[in-house]
């Protein structure tokens, strides 16, 4: 049996925009979306800034090109000035055509940010792409070297931009080699794969354990895929139950999750039980197969317990 291993997580942070989570070196251009305060390409220390910095110093950059502008048509009106007149009013209007421009470009700045922000991520597509290659290629030389903990949140944060199986089973690989705990900031449906692989069963009967309120609709409908293939695993019997009891937690799952609930009725822990009785109770003519297995559930583990006296 593999020894897991308890862990405390980097705390991820949340941004209001995806752009927000890259970074791009100042001296080699490239971007990543990883933490480390070393840029992984050339080495440079302290070289990173966010991408809207970026979208903020090219903006600055023009302002300040636009205003350079402005004075040299200023100066050179002044220069071929032929009398003291024509000089007053050179300088007059560079000051009026400065303050406009200034004025302007202040009132419209978010506006000029939002397209130079746009245009900067549009044109270093090619470069964002190769710089989250990078990042995989880093996180992936921690997975070799078993610093599983690392590795997943070198992979979580990738998984923002890229979510592909791959990525999705190298997390879920990484997870289930550590003690999960409900304080954890764990995931599960933005985990699911576009095909049935064993090891996020196992990760699925971990939540099912410690933070069953993971087990969303999205999970169920690929339980109920791949139901047969999950009931032939060793947990298998453990994850269709706790997808079972999960189902309860919507009224209307009663109908989509029926079989499923049929099958695993008697194996559903008491305050699972209960609430697919007092669920029935609400339409006991409903489903009278459903209702069946419950009373018999009840009648096998529970006949005697005052909470269920009286419901069905």
């Amino acid at each position: 049996m593999t020894t897991k291993t308890a862990v405390q997580f980097r705390k991820t942070q949340a941004t209001s925009h995806l752009f927000d989570r890259l970074k791009q070196c100042r001296r080699c251009s490239r971007y990543s979306c990883l933490w480390d305060d070393r840029c992984l390409s050339c080495e440079a220390e302290d070289s990173r800034s966010a991408v809207p910095e970026q979208a903020g110093a090219v903006l600055k950059h023009r302002r300040q090109t636009g205003m350079l502008a402005v004075g040299a048509i200023g100066a050179l009106a002044f220069l071929l000035a032929r009398n003291a007149e024509q000089m007053i009013l050179s300088v007059v209007g560079a000051a009026l055509l400065l303050a406009l421009y200034i004025f302007l470009h202040k009132r419209y700045e978010p506006i000029l940010y939002r397209r130079t922000l746009g245009r900067l991520l549009l044109q270093d597509q090619q470069k964002i792409r190769e710089g989250l290659l990078l990042d995989i290629d880093d996180a992936e030389a921690d997975l070799r070297a078993e610093d599983f903990k690392t590795a997943y949140e070198k992979f979580r944060e990738i998984g923002y931009f890229i979510q592909d199986d791959s990525i999705k089973i190298l997390k879920v690989y990484c997870l289930n080699k550590f003690i999960l705990r409900s304080d954890m900031d764990l995931e599960l449906s933005s985990l699911l794969p576009n095909r049935f692989d064993k090891d996020v069963v196992e990760y699925m009967h971990e939540i099912g354990k410690v933070r069953p309120q993971l087990i969303t609709r999205e999970v169920l409908d690929y339980v109920m895929k791949y139901r047969g293939m999950i009931e032939r695993l060793p947990e298998g019997r453990d994850v269709l139950t706790a997808a079972a009891g999960a189902a309860l937690r919507v009224k209307s799952n009663l109908h989509a999750y029926r079989s499923l609930l049929l099958d695993h009725a008697q194996e559903l822990p008491k305050e699972r039980l209960l609430r697919l009785c007092r669920l029935l109770a609400e339409q006991p003519d409903a489903d009278p197969e459903l209702t069946q297995k419950a009373r018999d559930a009840v009648k096998l583990k529970y006949d005697f317990d005052p909470e269920f006296q009286g419901i069905l």
